[in-house]
């Protein structure tokens, strides 16, 4: 009687492991992925790699949203770049540290900025954070600059 069951239940525990085996091979990890909106890193208005019918090579990390400052409002300017790729790789490298930030054109160049900011208190205070994280070209950009 019990060698009945070993003889039928042994190719059922085979297929279990199996199928638990591949289904851990099939599975990304979390920290393999790029942060996304779904991780509350970035909203993705704007994102250029949303747009339909925009394919993005897959080395080329997503573009960080475009956003314009205000003239009454302070922000982080973390770098200032030439070419609008240099910018999205620090907007990504950005994102990946969990901090939202922005793209901007200004002139011929394009600005990674981080927060819009009514007092230069806060500003600061962001600021000291973000220097903290490595980023120390950062800087504080006064309305109007």
């Amino acid at each position: 009687m019990m060698s009945r069951i070993r003889k039928f239940l042994q190719p059922l525990f085979l297929l279990l492991v199996l199928i638990v085996v591949a289904n851990a091979n099939c599975v990304k990890k979390a920290e393999d992925q790029p942060p996304t909106s779904r991780d509350g890193v970035s909203d993705g208005s704007g994102d250029r790699a949303d747009q339909p019918g925009e394919e993005r090579p897959p080395d080329r990390p997503p573009a960080a949203p475009k956003g314009e400052v205000g003239r009454n409002e302070y922000t982080i300017q973390v770098g200032i770049f030439d070419r609008a790729e240099a910018a999205d790789q620090l907007a990504y490298e950005l994102r990946a540290k969990n901090v939202n930030n922005f793209t901007q054109k200004v002139g011929k160049r394009w600005r990674v900025c981080v927060g819009r900011y009514y007092s230069a208190d806060r500003a600061d205070r962001r600021l000291r954070q973000i220097i903290d994280m490595g980023f120390d070209k950062a800087v504080v950009v006064a309305p109007e600059q």
